[in-house]
């Protein structure tokens, strides 16, 4: 048990009891209780009334202080008071204060306070330095609070300019290819956050050939979207640029790994179809193998040649095949959103059910075949929440126009 002498012999130190004799010390301290408080016990509650001070002895205790809609806690050690300015201004206090770990506080009741404190020129100038200090901390935790709220306000506008450019960067999903009747694809890409690491991409690099990608970058939000605008276009060029389809891949994958400090990775699926030759050219850089219903068979997983995830080494062999397309053939590209997707029972949505969803929208359309799944997902999380971006893509060779 804590004497009142270990007590008066403590708090001699304190600001409280600067430049008081002992024996008025010791007969404040006599005349005081000593409160023991519990991790996350409440001492004082805003806008309760008050008529005692708060000296705290051991443990720390946090001042929760609101000022229009910023909060702020402030630390308050042994050695510091709470409770003065509602004791000397007779009104209700302005603060919350909760122990932040186990704690002994000294309570000096309003009678001991004006009795043996208040009175004395020493003693209000105690008081009028611990206020003074006091509003000079709480102040500067009320500045950093507010310029921390300025800085997350800044980035959530960075945050929505970002979003805004990355969806302008995508082609738009629900309008490929109009005007070719040869073939059919649709798109569409729901992101678990603001911004995101998944794409696809959908392209006529010239009258007889046509590109399209999907891909997933590594991570999620600002630094996952921030990887996959640089993979999308740096693929978008040299699918452009590049003669021999072959070459594309492994160039990509050495501009990827350059400037890599964060050693982020992208795993991707890309092709070109020629509509000339109805040969459709793919590459293959650890992404999951695509769903293919061909020549009137039902879908499945369509043979990938094995190639690493790109940009984490900087020599790497990507083999290209080669499928060749008839009327009505239709080819579903898919992130791993859609296989990892999870219910509330921590279920995933898995390959298996992608293939025999896929079959039962054999003869659907591209749209309807992405819009399907879509639902068919919704309803199976059943308002899980989303911890991954999902992006799926529906091609359809519809022969010559």
């Amino acid at each position: 048990m804590i004497t009142t002498a270990i007590i008066a012999k403590r708090v001699v130190q304190y600001e409280l009891f600067r430049g008081f004799p002992e024996d008025i010390i010791e007969l404040v301290v006599a005349q005081s209780s000593v409160r023991e408080l519990k991790a996350g016990e409440v001492l004082i509650e805003s806008g309760a009334p008050n008529r005692s001070l708060f000296l705290v002895l051991e443990g720390e205790l946090r001042v929760i202080v609101e000022k229009a809609s910023t909060q702020v806690s402030i630390t308050v050690p042994p050695g510091e008071c709470l409770g003065e300015m509602s004791l000397i201004e007779e009104r209700p206090t302005s603060a919350k204060a909760v122990c932040h770990s186990d704690s002994r506080v000294l309570v000096i009741n309003e009678d001991v306070f004006w009795t043996h404190l208040a009175i004395s020129r020493q003693g209000v100038k105690n008081l009028m330095r611990i206020m003074a200090e006091r509003l000079h901390r709480n102040n500067q935790a009320l500045m950093k609070e507010i310029a921390e709220q300025l800085k997350y306000k800044q980035l959530e506008k960075d945050i929505q300019t970002a979003a805004s450019i990355q969806a302008n960067i995508v082609p738009d999903g629900a309008h490929l290819f109009p005007q070719r009747p040869e073939i059919e694809v649709y798109a569409h890409t729901q992101q678990a956050r603001a911004v995101g690491g998944d794409f696809y991409d959908a392209l006529a690099l010239d009258q007889d050939r046509i590109y399209f990608a999907i891909g997933d970058a590594t991570g999620k939000g600002m630094p996952a979207a921030l990887f996959m605008m640089r993979t999308f276009t740096s693929l978008r060029f040299l699918v452009s640029n590049c003669p021999d389809f072959s070459e594309v891949l492994p160039e990509l994958n050495k501009m990827l790994f350059r400037k890599n400090d964060d050693m982020m990775f992208v795993s991707l699926w890309a092709g070109i179809l020629d509509l000339r030759t109805r040969e459709l050219q793919y590459v293959n850089a650890g992404h999951h193998p695509p769903f293919a219903a061909l020549k009137g068979s039902s879908f499945k997983s369509l043979a990938v040649p094995n190639g690493p995830i790109a940009g984490v080494v900087e020599e790497a062999d990507f083999e290209v095949a080669t499928v060749k397309l008839e009327p009505g053939d239709t080819i579903f590209l898919y992130t791993d959103g859609l296989p990892e997707a999870y219910n509330l029972e921590h279920v995933a949505f898995e390959i298996e059910r992608i293939e025999s969803s896929l079959n039962s929208l054999q003869q659907a359309t591209a749209q309807s075949i992405v819009r399907d799944m879509e639902a068919q997902v919704a309803n199976f999380v059943n308002g899980a929440p989303t911890h991954d971006d999902l992006t799926m893509l529906a091609f359809r060779y519809l022969g010559e126009g």
